[in-house]
């Protein structure tokens, strides 16, 4: 089991006492939460995201993202668009580099390697981040 974590009363603090409220957000959407249980208080931040990609096999370079679109049914994001053979790409939130995964499409990671597209065409790109342990993506043409 372990220690349940819950509102610690201010804005991005946690408690640890196992009848603190729940956390809650203002505005619905896809969150990354980062907690940080080094410090006292601890503290979290719950950051809205909104995933695109990014690359120069991508029709915006890697100048400006191509949004993806969230689909609550199946907690995916996903794209349908043209890909560029031999160039690459990454996924990022909120057209900005703070957080973006790249690296092996099985196991991406947050700063991981950009992701070399083999073969050029239209492809239906699926990002998978149901998983906390092991975000997934997709390429299907």
């Amino acid at each position: 089991y372990g220690i349940n974590y819950g509102d610690g009363g201010s804005d991005g603090v946690l408690s640890d006492d196992g009848g603190a409220s729940e956390l809650t957000i203002t505005e619905a959407g896809y969150y990354l939460l980062n907690v940080d249980l080094s410090g006292s208080p601890y503290t979290y931040t719950a950051t809205k995201t909104e995933w695109g990609l990014i690359g120069d096999a991508t029709e915006g370079g890697w100048g400006e993202s191509t949004p993806m679109t969230y689909n609550a049914d199946t907690g995916t994001w996903s794209v349908s668009t043209t890909l560029e053979a031999g160039k690459e790409f990454k996924f990022r939130a909120n057209n900005d580099w703070a957080i973006n995964l790249g690296g092996d499409m099985d196991n991406l990671s947050y700063g991981g390697g950009d992701i070399k597209v083999k073969e050029g065409g239209n492809y239906l790109i699926t990002l998978n981040l149901n998983n906390p342990k092991q975000y997934k993506a997709r390429l299907m043409r």
